[in-house]
């Protein structure tokens, strides 16, 4: 069966707890690779996600990229996560565009500095 996993060009890496995005919408980060994250959030006011925004991700240690160009790729439900009528957990797959070389020798640093290790394709998360 094909799906995500077997179609990314980028290893994921799994986020420690503690480092955030920001874009139209404030989230923890659940992975991230050097083509894009992916966030939990919890959803008040039920917006649509923006096909094009731009956002930035921080961490504990201070550690921010900022101006990171994104596009959402996917936005669903968390099955399992809390909701009620006004709020639901749901997840955001968000594609950076085109980074300049210093965003992305940045966002390196950031995976290296944030994440606990590589997520394998057979995972599922």
């Amino acid at each position: 069966m094909n799906d995500d996993r077997d179609r990314r060009s980028h290893k994921r890496f799994k986020v420690m707890s503690g480092v955030f995005a920001v874009n139209s919408k404030f989230g923890q980060i659940v992975d991230i690779s050097m083509g894009g994250i992916s966030i939990r959030y919890v959803d008040k006011n039920g917006l649509p996600p923006q096909p094009e925004e731009r956002g930035f991700l921080f961490s504990d240690d201070d550690l921010c990229l900022d101006n990171i160009p994104l596009r959402t790729i996917s936005d669903h439900v968390v099955s399992g996560g809390v909701s009620t009528k006004a709020t639901t957990v749901r997840r955001r797959g968000l594609e950076f565009g085109v980074l300049t070389p210093e965003q992305k020798n940045l966002l390196e640093h950031f995976i290296w500095v944030n994440t606990t290790g590589e997520i394998q394709a057979s995972s599922s998360t």
